[in-house]
Order: C-alpha cells, then structure tokens, then sequence
C-alpha cells in the first residue's frame, strides 16, 4: 500500500477513480475543495502555489495529478489562458514541489484530444490538435516528459477517452462515439495499474472503452499496465452485440 496525493481529486475524474485508489493505497486528496462525499484525507492546495503543493505531497510515494482547467465559457479566450495556467503551469509545478519532497512516481490524466483523429490507424507521436485544451494537453506530456530527466522520475500519462461514470456509459447513445467512450470503472483500474506498473521514464497509453480495438490502439495498455476495457454495456445499440 503506498500514500498517494491526488491532485485535482475533486473534479470529475477523480469522482470516477478516488474510491478504487483508496481501497488500495493510502490517499490524500489536494484541490480548491474538498471531493463531494469524500471521508479521507483533504488538503487545501492551489496548483499556483508551490508551498502547499509540497505541503500536500510531502510524505507520500507517488502523485496522481488530475487539476484540469476550467470548462466554463469553453472557447473563449479566458478559458483557454486557463487550460494553459493549470493543465501545463500548474502540472510544471506540482511535479517540481513532488520532487522536491521525495516523490518519484506520477500518473497524469491526458487525453486523447490531443489528437486531431485520436481513431486515426497511425497517429503521431506528439499530438497534433490546434485547440486550446488539446495543444495544452500536448504540451502537459512535454513538461512530464522533462521532469522524469530533470527529477529521476517514473511517469504515465494516460489519455483518456470519454470517462463517464458507469451508469452514464451504460445510457450513453451518440453512435458518434459510443464505442469508443470508457467507463469510469475502467478509468478507474487504468490509474490504480498505472502507480503499480513495472516501469521506468515516462511512458503515455492510450485508455478506450473499445474493448474490440476496431478504432483505438490499446497495445500499449495491455503491455504496460496489463489493462483491457472490462465493462460491457447491458443494452446493445441497434446493429451492435452487448
């Protein structure tokens, strides 16, 4: 069991990943808030202040930053100041203050929207997006990337593809996207795999419900974490098997 600080748990991710991480490892939380209904460890902490980052981490074996930045107003130009200010800033940070008290492991919520086709066959090995949360995104893999050579650190990104938590992939209907939606059970065994995986340097894998591999590659998940989507939707969509 490791003492893990979870920064950014009260978001939506951390609602989908919090429970599974406790019933496993010792876990302190470090937001603005505290998580909804959350018992366990809570620290007060702002990705802005290095202070309480390191006053958060101090102590614990790995980090899991989860701080996204804000979805209000989405587009605009404040809104993508702010997915630079916490999904890049904010992550330089934090893995500075987490090393600087001994931590050596992280695991980073990215996404596949760095991506301009996350389903294209062969996908570049930096994202191309040209929008504000995909490019911060991309650049939040380069800062983790520098911080395992600067700080000796062992890092995963994951880039997630539509968490939702179960019961709302269960109802999920967009035939746009519905293979390939994950479930937040599925989430949530991908972060616990990922502080326990048998790694070195920094590594990223792609995390998709499309447990058939029709239009995500999820090689890397099941060579590094051992990981495979398990969920299975109760109703299939018309023309589609459960």
């Amino acid at each position: 069991m490791a003492r893990v600080t979870v920064v950014g748990g009260a978001g939506d991710v951390g609602a989908l990943v919090l429970p599974l991480l406790a019933r496993h490892h010792t876990v302190r939380v470090a937001d603005l808030r505290p998580p909804s209904g959350w018992r366990g460890d809570y620290v007060r902490a702002d990705v802005a202040d290095p202070a309480a980052l390191r006053a958060a981490c101090e102590g614990s074996d790995a980090l899991v930053f989860l701080a996204m930045g804000t979805k209000r107003d989405w587009g605009s130009a404040d809104w993508a100041r702010n997915q630079f200010a916490v999904n890049v800033e904010g992550l330089y940070s934090t893995l500075r203050a987490a090393a600087e008290v001994g931590v050596r492991r992280f695991v980073h919520a990215s996404t596949a929207s760095i991506f301009a086709d996350y389903r294209a066959p062969l996908l570049p090995a930096t994202g191309d997006a040209v929008d504000a949360y995909g490019l911060s995104k991309t650049a939040a893999e380069l800062v983790c990337a520098a911080a395992t050579r600067e700080h000796d650190l062992t890092g995963i990104s994951l880039r997630l593809v539509g968490p939702l938590a179960d019961e709302a992939w269960q109802e999920y209907d967009d035939p746009h996207s519905r293979d390939v939606m994950t479930a937040g059970s599925d989430v949530a065994r991908a972060f616990l795999a990922a502080l326990d995986a048998p790694t070195t340097g920094y590594r990223t894998c792609m995390i998709s419900g499309d447990h058939t591999g029709e239009h995500i590659d999820l090689t890397d998940a099941a060579e590094l974490l051992d990981w495979r989507p398990l969920a299975r939707r109760e109703v299939a969509a018309p023309g589609e098997t459960a």
